[in-house]
């Protein structure tokens, strides 16, 4: 074999004075050697931000909810899209009795659910009923209203009703709700979320309140940022400010804490509150600058369909004490 003229050959038949390594690549510039290239980022388009009445769900998720009194809770579903359930309550807190109710909605297509969705429960005793409507003529317009029927009222009191539209990036919501004490008053809010990344979202919103013949109104500013492991929002208006802070630890355990100011009030109140996730088992607590302690521990009954759920709550400066058990059934699992 023969090789150009002035080369030598090392044992092993290579060239010798020539390198086995590459060369860099000249359209990059020489401060990076050749394993490295250039690539083009990737930047994702900003998410729904959701609305103003949502803005501070992640850290609502861990607040415990209380209950006093024993409950029991049976469900059962008669097919895919409907729902059939009762309960019964003795408390002293909370208007005791039995209620019937359920839920219909449509069927699934292509795992989107179709509305409209319709859930109500009724006391047979007395007839009251509570009715809520859900209702999407399209997918960017959503309406719901929450109704309460009671007997000898002619109309339906209108407890709340919104016409929402869900954008790519942004929405917007007209909400409607009224005090259910013999109409004392209403509220009227308009708000709009966008989202400018998709980590950071910022909105206003415009209420309108009448009480008692009493008209005032108010405007409030929210903020979100959002990351993989924390958290943090805030609605700041001109008599009041929410600050929330939220922060997953680790795969089982989330905190929480949370700042409000209201000078209309006079108070503010600082909380923090966790939420422990085990196997079949959830517990979620806080505690609350004005001396409220409580906690509310949840626990699937296996092999039985039944979770069995305790509420207890402290106030110090009120000296009061609430303890509540809920059984929940669920009849398709027996």
């Amino acid at each position: 074999m023969q090789f150009a003229e002035g080369a030598k050959t090392e044992p092993g038949g290579r060239k010798a004075g020539v390198s086995c390594v590459p060369e860099p690549d000249r359209r990059y510039g020489g401060r990076f050697p050749w394993p490295f290239t250039w690539t083009t980022g990737v930047r994702r388009s900003p998410l729904n931000p959701g609305d103003m009445a949502n803005l501070h769900e992640r850290i609502g998720h861990l607040r415990p909810l209380w209950f006093e009194g024993c409950q029991l809770n049976v469900t059962r579903s008669l097919g895919v899209n409907r729902t059939v359930g009762a309960s019964w309550t003795l408390s002293h807190v909370t208007p005791s009795g039995f209620r019937l109710g359920g839920q219909y909605q449509r069927r699934c297509n292509d795992h989107v659910l179709k509305t409209p969705l319709v859930a109500f429960d009724v006391n047979p005793s007395t007839l009251a009923s509570n009715l809520q409507l859900l209702y999407r003529p399209v997918g960017s317009v959503c309406l719901e209203a929450n109704l309460q029927l009671l007997p000898g009222r002619g109309m339906p009191l209108v407890e709340e009703v919104s016409l929402q539209h869900t954008g790519r990036s942004r929405t917007s919501t007209v909400r409607y709700s009224s005090n259910s004490t013999a109409n004392a008053g209403y509220r009227v809010s308009v708000d709009h979320l966008v989202s400018l990344t998709d980590r950071l979202c910022v909105g206003m919103e415009l209420v309108t309140e009448c009480y008692r013949q009493v008209f005032q109104t108010g405007v409030a500013f929210a903020s979100r940022y959002n990351r993989e492991t924390w958290t943090l929002a805030a609605t700041v208006s001109p008599e009041a400010c929410d600050l929330t802070y939220w922060r997953k630890a680790s795969d089982s355990l989330q905190l929480g804490s949370s700042l409000v100011i209201n000078q209309r009030q006079g108070r503010a109140v600082g909380s923090i509150c966790y939420r422990l996730d085990q196997p079949d088992t959830v517990v979620r607590g806080s505690f609350d600058t004005d001396w409220t302690v409580g906690f509310t521990y949840g626990r699937k009954l296996k092999p039985a369909a039944v979770t069995a759920c305790l509420s207890l709550l402290f106030c110090a400066p009120k000296n009061t004490f609430q303890c509540g058990f809920r059984m929940d059934l669920d009849s398709n699992l027996l």
